[in-house]
């Protein structure tokens, strides 16, 4: 047994230090910039998505691979071997799971053998670890009898107080869903087919609370709310344009120009209102009436020219 636990003990700290430094040296959390460019999140598959997220920040990684040394130095030690044992399943087990749900096949042999070599070392130890978390001190074990008798009903407080911190919990969230994340009839991904050059509009994302973002036939993105009435069927919305381009745009404009403050609001205004002509990204307002048939929108003008727009049960749901 001793000599079993030897061997998982420095197995794990072989593999975490071979983790950390494929972290440090960018080879883990690293796809390659030129080759994802271009490709759209839907086309990811887990491995991309998770390797894309968790290699966003190189500091989070970095702290990552400080963590699994932590963990191997301490179970190379006798003494700090529960603390390495605590340490490694605390990340070793969130491991495994993003490996199972998000399908990342190649690390699912590795992960399920560390975790279960970990899981080894904890319960062949079990009694030790019990005895320092599990169990009462002598000096606290008194403190019952300490309590004096008239307020001992304060100590059984606890057991209506916990209920209620977790109802409060559920509750308070769920207000949050259903003031912030409300959903209508149009809620997903549509997209008109074939182009409609005279509308402008390619994609509309309709999201929480009648927001929506417009893309249109130029790849520019506008972002506004609908005004959306489902017993007449109708449909409003003023979008206007954004960008980190057109914002650059103004500041520097503001700079050359020198505007005093109670200018500012006003020659802003004109200048996005030049650049969105400059660049045909002026505010696009639209009415329909609109009639939804499976997956497809059908959008009616005031001049009963149809407007199709598709939506496949993926994006809608």
């Amino acid at each position: 047994m001793y000599l079993l636990r030897v061997f998982c003990r420095y197995y794990i700290a072989l593999q975490m230090f071979s983790y950390a430094f494929a972290k440090i040296l960018k080879t883990q959390f690293n796809l390659g910039f030129s080759s994802t460019i271009d490709e759209n999140v839907n086309s990811f598959n887990g491995l991309m998505l998770t390797w894309h997220y968790y290699g966003y920040s190189r500091t989070y990684g970095l702290i990552i691979a400080g963590v699994q040394i932590a963990s191997a130095l301490l179970l190379l030690f006798r003494k700090t071997e529960r603390i390495g044992v605590l340490l490694f399943l605390s990340f070793m087990v969130n491991i495994l799971l993003i490996n199972y749900f998000y399908e990342i096949d190649g690390a699912k042999p590795m992960s399920i053998q560390l975790t279960i070599m970990g899981l080894f070392l904890l319960f062949s130890d079990w009694k030790a670890l019990t005895n320092y978390f599990l169990k009462s001190t002598s000096k606290e074990s008194i403190i019952p009898e300490l309590i004096p008798a008239k307020i001992k009903i304060l100590y059984w407080l606890k057991f209506l107080i916990i209920p209620c911190m977790i109802l409060y919990g559920y509750i308070h969230i769920n207000n949050l869903k259903e003031e912030y994340m409300v959903k209508n009839e149009l809620f997903g991904v549509w997209e008109i087919t074939p182009r409609n050059t005279k509308t402008k509009i390619d994609k509309l994302y309709i999201e929480f609370n009648n927001r929506v973002k417009v893309r249109d036939t130029s790849d520019n993105f506008y972002y506004g709310k609908i005004e959306l009435d489902d017993k007449s069927k109708k449909l409003k919305f003023k979008v206007k344009h954004y960008s980190d381009r057109a914002y650059n745009f103004i500041q520097d404009s503001l700079k050359k120009l020198n505007v005093k403050e109670e200018n500012l609001k006003e020659t802003k205004g004109n200048i996005r209102e030049f650049y969105n002509n400059k660049n045909n990204t002026l505010p696009i307002e639209l009415n329909f009436k609109y009639e939804l048939k499976n997956d497809s929108l059908i959008l009616l003008t005031e001049k009963r020219k149809n407007t199709y727009l598709n939506i496949t049960d993926k994006y809608k749901n």
